[in-house]
Protein backbone atom coordinates (compact mmCIF):
# COMPACT_ATOMS: atom_id res chain seq x y z
CA UNK A 1 0.00 0.00 0.00
CA UNK A 2 1.43 3.35 -1.07
CA UNK A 3 1.62 5.87 1.81
CA UNK A 4 0.97 8.79 -0.57
CA UNK A 5 -2.32 7.16 -1.60
CA UNK A 6 -3.17 6.51 2.04
CA UNK A 7 -2.47 10.15 2.83
CA UNK A 8 -4.90 11.15 0.06
CA UNK A 9 -7.51 8.80 1.50
CA UNK A 10 -7.12 10.30 4.99
CA UNK A 11 -7.42 13.85 3.70
CA UNK A 12 -10.64 13.08 1.78
CA UNK A 13 -12.10 11.14 4.71
CA UNK A 14 -11.52 14.05 7.10
CA UNK A 15 -12.37 16.98 4.77
CA UNK A 16 -15.91 18.22 4.10
CA UNK A 17 -15.34 18.02 0.35
CA UNK A 18 -12.91 16.79 -2.30
CA UNK A 19 -12.00 20.37 -3.14
CA UNK A 20 -11.07 21.16 0.48
CA UNK A 21 -9.01 17.95 0.65
CA UNK A 22 -7.17 18.89 -2.55
CA UNK A 23 -6.44 22.36 -1.21
CA UNK A 24 -5.05 21.01 2.06
CA UNK A 25 -2.76 18.68 0.09
CA UNK A 26 -1.79 21.47 -2.36
CA UNK A 27 -2.68 19.34 -5.37
CA UNK A 28 -5.43 19.46 -7.96
CA UNK A 29 -8.91 18.03 -7.53
CA UNK A 30 -8.25 15.57 -10.38
CA UNK A 31 -5.00 14.35 -8.76
CA UNK A 32 -6.81 13.45 -5.55
CA UNK A 33 -9.59 11.70 -7.45
CA UNK A 34 -7.06 9.72 -9.51
CA UNK A 35 -5.07 8.61 -6.48
CA UNK A 36 -8.19 7.51 -4.61
CA UNK A 37 -9.23 5.44 -7.61
CA UNK A 38 -5.75 3.95 -7.78
CA UNK A 39 -5.91 2.96 -4.10
CA UNK A 40 -9.34 1.40 -4.55
CA UNK A 41 -8.11 -0.56 -7.55
CA UNK A 42 -5.07 -1.87 -5.69
CA UNK A 43 -7.23 -2.97 -2.73
CA UNK A 44 -10.06 -4.28 -4.88
CA UNK A 45 -12.75 -2.44 -2.89
CA UNK A 46 -14.62 0.87 -2.94
CA UNK A 47 -13.57 3.16 -0.15
CA UNK A 48 -15.99 6.01 -0.91
CA UNK A 49 -19.48 6.35 -2.32
CA UNK A 50 -19.53 9.31 -4.71
CA UNK A 51 -22.52 11.36 -3.51
CA UNK A 52 -23.89 14.68 -4.91
CA UNK A 53 -22.77 16.43 -1.74
CA UNK A 54 -19.35 14.81 -1.62
CA UNK A 55 -17.54 11.55 -0.83
CA UNK A 56 -18.92 9.24 1.87
CA UNK A 57 -16.96 6.39 3.42
CA UNK A 58 -18.09 2.86 2.60
CA UNK A 59 -17.83 0.07 5.14
CA UNK A 60 -14.39 -0.80 3.78
CA UNK A 61 -13.41 2.86 4.02
CA UNK A 62 -14.54 3.02 7.64
CA UNK A 63 -12.38 -0.04 8.40
CA UNK A 64 -9.37 1.54 6.72
CA UNK A 65 -9.77 4.92 8.48
CA UNK A 66 -8.40 3.92 11.93
CA UNK A 67 -5.50 2.15 10.23
CA UNK A 68 -4.67 5.30 8.27
CA UNK A 69 -5.00 7.48 11.38
CA UNK A 70 -2.72 5.19 13.39
CA UNK A 71 -0.14 5.11 10.60
CA UNK A 72 -0.21 8.90 10.33
CA UNK A 73 0.22 9.32 14.08
CA UNK A 74 3.08 6.79 14.18
CA UNK A 75 4.94 8.60 11.42
CA UNK A 76 4.51 11.98 13.11
CA UNK A 77 5.58 10.50 16.43
CA UNK A 78 8.65 9.02 14.81
CA UNK A 79 9.47 12.36 13.24
CA UNK A 80 9.18 14.13 16.59
CA UNK A 81 11.36 11.56 18.32
CA UNK A 82 14.20 11.57 15.79
CA UNK A 83 14.14 15.28 14.96
CA UNK A 84 17.65 16.59 15.56
CA UNK A 85 18.99 13.22 16.67
CA UNK A 86 21.72 13.20 14.03
CA UNK A 87 22.85 16.61 15.27
CA UNK A 88 23.47 15.28 18.78
CA UNK A 89 26.84 14.06 20.01
CA UNK A 90 25.35 10.93 21.53
CA UNK A 91 24.45 7.41 20.50
CA UNK A 92 26.47 4.56 19.07
CA UNK A 93 29.15 4.43 16.39
CA UNK A 94 29.89 0.94 15.10
CA UNK A 95 33.48 0.61 13.85
CA UNK A 96 34.86 -2.38 11.99
CA UNK A 97 38.63 -2.88 11.95
CA UNK A 98 41.08 -5.78 11.62
CA UNK A 99 41.95 -7.33 14.97
CA UNK A 100 45.62 -6.40 14.61
CA UNK A 101 44.55 -2.75 14.30
CA UNK A 102 41.65 -2.64 16.76
CA UNK A 103 43.22 -4.47 19.68
CA UNK A 104 46.64 -2.82 19.59
CA UNK A 105 47.57 0.56 18.14
CA UNK A 106 44.05 2.03 17.82
CA UNK A 107 42.78 0.98 21.24
CA UNK A 108 44.19 4.08 23.03
CA UNK A 109 42.48 6.23 20.37
CA UNK A 110 39.17 4.48 21.00
CA UNK A 111 39.58 5.06 24.73
CA UNK A 112 40.48 8.72 24.27
CA UNK A 113 37.54 9.32 21.94
CA UNK A 114 35.03 7.94 24.44
CA UNK A 115 36.59 10.06 27.19
CA UNK A 116 36.15 13.19 25.06
CA UNK A 117 32.62 12.18 23.98
CA UNK A 118 31.17 10.31 26.97
CA UNK A 119 27.69 10.06 25.42
CA UNK A 120 28.98 8.33 22.28
CA UNK A 121 29.54 4.60 22.65
CA UNK A 122 31.90 2.83 20.28
CA UNK A 123 30.99 -0.67 19.17
CA UNK A 124 34.07 -2.35 17.74
CA UNK A 125 34.00 -5.30 15.34
CA UNK A 126 37.58 -6.54 15.38
CA UNK A 127 37.50 -8.42 12.12
CA UNK A 128 39.10 -8.62 8.68
CA UNK A 129 35.62 -9.28 7.26
CA UNK A 130 34.28 -6.76 4.78
CA UNK A 131 31.24 -5.36 6.60
CA UNK A 132 28.58 -3.85 4.36
CA UNK A 133 28.34 -0.18 5.30
CA UNK A 134 25.39 0.25 2.93
CA UNK A 135 23.35 -2.15 5.08
CA UNK A 136 24.51 -0.51 8.31
CA UNK A 137 26.45 -3.59 9.43
CA UNK A 138 28.94 -0.94 10.54
CA UNK A 139 29.03 2.87 10.49
CA UNK A 140 32.75 3.38 9.97
CA UNK A 141 35.40 1.03 8.64
CA UNK A 142 39.15 1.07 9.18
CA UNK A 143 39.90 -1.15 6.25
CA UNK A 144 43.00 -2.67 4.67
CA UNK A 145 42.50 -2.25 0.94
CA UNK A 146 44.23 -0.80 -2.09
CA UNK A 147 40.89 -0.29 -3.84
CA UNK A 148 38.23 1.25 -1.55
CA UNK A 149 34.64 0.90 -2.88
CA UNK A 150 33.52 3.89 -4.93
CA UNK A 151 30.21 4.24 -3.04
CA UNK A 152 32.08 4.95 0.21
CA UNK A 153 33.77 8.17 1.24
CA UNK A 154 36.95 8.37 3.24
CA UNK A 155 40.63 9.14 3.57
CA UNK A 156 43.74 7.05 3.34
CA UNK A 157 45.42 6.86 6.73
CA UNK A 158 48.66 5.42 5.41
CA UNK A 159 50.30 2.25 4.14
CA UNK A 160 50.77 -0.65 6.51
CA UNK A 161 54.39 -1.84 6.59
CA UNK A 162 55.72 -5.12 7.94
CA UNK A 163 59.14 -6.08 9.20
CA UNK A 164 61.06 -8.87 10.91
CA UNK A 165 60.95 -8.90 14.71
CA UNK A 166 62.42 -11.00 17.50
CA UNK A 167 63.17 -10.68 21.20
CA UNK A 168 66.63 -9.58 22.27
CA UNK A 169 66.95 -12.83 24.21
CA UNK A 170 66.29 -14.86 21.06
CA UNK A 171 68.83 -12.86 19.03
CA UNK A 172 71.45 -13.33 21.76
CA UNK A 173 71.08 -17.11 21.35
CA UNK A 174 70.49 -17.28 17.59
CA UNK A 175 72.22 -15.20 14.96
CA UNK A 176 69.85 -15.20 11.96
CA UNK A 177 72.58 -13.90 9.62
CA UNK A 178 74.89 -16.87 10.15
CA UNK A 179 75.00 -19.40 7.32
CA UNK A 180 74.45 -22.28 9.76
CA UNK A 181 72.09 -20.32 12.00
CA UNK A 182 69.83 -22.16 14.43
CA UNK A 183 67.28 -19.36 14.19
CA UNK A 184 63.88 -20.19 12.77
CA UNK A 185 60.87 -18.39 11.40
CA UNK A 186 57.55 -18.53 13.21
CA UNK A 187 55.35 -19.78 10.36
CA UNK A 188 52.59 -17.63 8.89
CA UNK A 189 49.65 -18.84 6.82
CA UNK A 190 49.33 -22.26 5.24
CA UNK A 191 52.04 -24.86 5.99
CA UNK A 192 54.85 -24.44 3.45
CA UNK A 193 58.54 -25.10 3.94
CA UNK A 194 59.56 -22.27 1.61
CA UNK A 195 56.74 -19.69 1.45
CA UNK A 196 57.23 -16.65 -0.78
CA UNK A 197 57.50 -14.19 2.08
CA UNK A 198 60.53 -16.06 3.44
CA UNK A 199 62.19 -16.09 0.04
CA UNK A 200 61.80 -12.30 -0.06
CA UNK A 201 62.95 -11.80 3.54
CA UNK A 202 66.48 -10.91 4.76
CA UNK A 203 66.94 -14.52 5.90
CA UNK A 204 65.68 -16.88 3.18
CA UNK A 205 67.98 -19.65 4.40
CA UNK A 206 66.12 -20.13 7.70
CA UNK A 207 63.54 -22.88 8.19
CA UNK A 208 60.07 -22.60 9.73
CA UNK A 209 58.74 -23.65 13.11
CA UNK A 210 54.95 -23.93 13.39
CA UNK A 211 52.25 -22.20 11.33
CA UNK A 212 49.92 -19.53 12.73
CA UNK A 213 47.19 -18.16 10.51
CA UNK A 214 46.67 -15.06 12.65
CA UNK A 215 49.08 -12.19 13.07
CA UNK A 216 48.31 -11.74 16.77
CA UNK A 217 49.05 -15.42 17.48
CA UNK A 218 52.27 -15.26 15.47
CA UNK A 219 53.22 -12.16 17.44
CA UNK A 220 52.68 -13.94 20.76
CA UNK A 221 54.75 -16.89 19.55
CA UNK A 222 57.62 -14.50 18.80
CA UNK A 223 57.29 -12.97 22.26
CA UNK A 224 57.66 -16.50 23.69
CA UNK A 225 61.05 -16.84 21.95
CA UNK A 226 59.83 -19.37 19.40
CA UNK A 227 61.56 -17.60 16.54
CA UNK A 228 61.57 -14.65 14.17
CA UNK A 229 58.26 -13.10 13.15
CA UNK A 230 57.24 -11.09 10.12
CA UNK A 231 54.33 -8.84 10.99
CA UNK A 232 52.94 -5.31 11.16
CA UNK A 233 55.06 -2.47 12.50
CA UNK A 234 52.01 -1.44 14.54
CA UNK A 235 52.62 -4.55 16.62
CA UNK A 236 56.36 -4.85 16.64
CA UNK A 237 57.35 -1.24 17.21
CA UNK A 238 54.93 -0.85 20.12
CA UNK A 239 56.44 -3.76 22.06
CA UNK A 240 59.55 -2.85 24.10
CA UNK A 241 60.51 -6.53 24.31
CA UNK A 242 60.89 -6.80 20.53
CA UNK A 243 63.48 -5.39 18.17
CA UNK A 244 63.15 -4.85 14.46
CA UNK A 245 65.54 -6.55 12.08
CA UNK A 246 66.19 -5.03 8.68
CA UNK A 247 64.00 -2.66 6.71
CA UNK A 248 60.23 -2.39 6.52
CA UNK A 249 58.16 -3.53 3.55
CA UNK A 250 54.87 -1.89 2.41
CA UNK A 251 51.90 -4.24 2.21
CA UNK A 252 48.43 -2.67 2.13
CA UNK A 253 46.81 0.75 2.27
CA UNK A 254 44.71 1.56 5.35
CA UNK A 255 41.55 3.63 4.83
CA UNK A 256 39.00 5.28 7.07
CA UNK A 257 35.68 4.78 5.27
CA UNK A 258 32.00 5.52 5.82
CA UNK A 259 28.83 5.64 3.76
CA UNK A 260 27.85 8.94 2.13
CA UNK A 261 24.43 8.90 3.84
CA UNK A 262 26.06 8.93 7.29
CA UNK A 263 28.48 11.82 6.82
CA UNK A 264 26.08 14.43 8.26
CA UNK A 265 25.45 12.60 11.55
CA UNK A 266 27.29 14.49 14.28
CA UNK A 267 28.57 11.42 16.13
CA UNK A 268 29.96 9.90 12.89
CA UNK A 269 31.54 13.21 11.93
CA UNK A 270 33.08 13.56 15.39
CA UNK A 271 34.70 10.12 15.17
CA UNK A 272 36.04 10.66 11.66
CA UNK A 273 37.48 14.06 12.55
CA UNK A 274 39.01 12.65 15.75
CA UNK A 275 40.87 9.99 13.76
CA UNK A 276 41.83 12.27 10.88
CA UNK A 277 43.39 14.82 13.23
CA UNK A 278 45.80 12.06 14.21
CA UNK A 279 46.45 10.91 10.65
CA UNK A 280 50.13 12.02 10.53
CA UNK A 281 50.96 10.02 13.67
CA UNK A 282 48.95 7.03 12.42
CA UNK A 283 50.74 7.14 9.06
CA UNK A 284 54.13 7.22 10.77
CA UNK A 285 53.22 4.25 12.97
CA UNK A 286 51.88 2.26 10.01
CA UNK A 287 55.12 2.83 8.12
CA UNK A 288 57.30 1.97 11.10
CA UNK A 289 58.94 5.37 11.38
CA UNK A 290 59.07 5.14 15.16
CA UNK A 291 61.91 2.65 15.55
CA UNK A 292 65.30 2.03 14.02
CA UNK A 293 66.34 -1.54 13.13
CA UNK A 294 69.05 -3.14 15.29
CA UNK A 295 70.37 -5.45 12.59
Amino acid sequence: MNWDDLKMFLAVAEAPSMRVAAKSLKVSHSTVSRRIESLETSLGVRLFDRMPDGYKLTRSGEELLPVALKTDENLHSFGRNVAGRDAELKGQVCVTAPDVVASTYFMPYFKKFMEEYPEIQLKIHDSFEVFDLSRREADVAIRLTNSPPEHLIGRRLGIMHQAVYATREYLDRHNPSAANSSAKWVGWGSPDDRPGWIERSPFPHLSVVGHFNNMLIQYQAVRQNMGLGYFSCLLGDADPDLVRIGTTRPTMEVWLLSHRDLRAAARMRAFRQFILKRQPAIEAALEGRGQEPVV
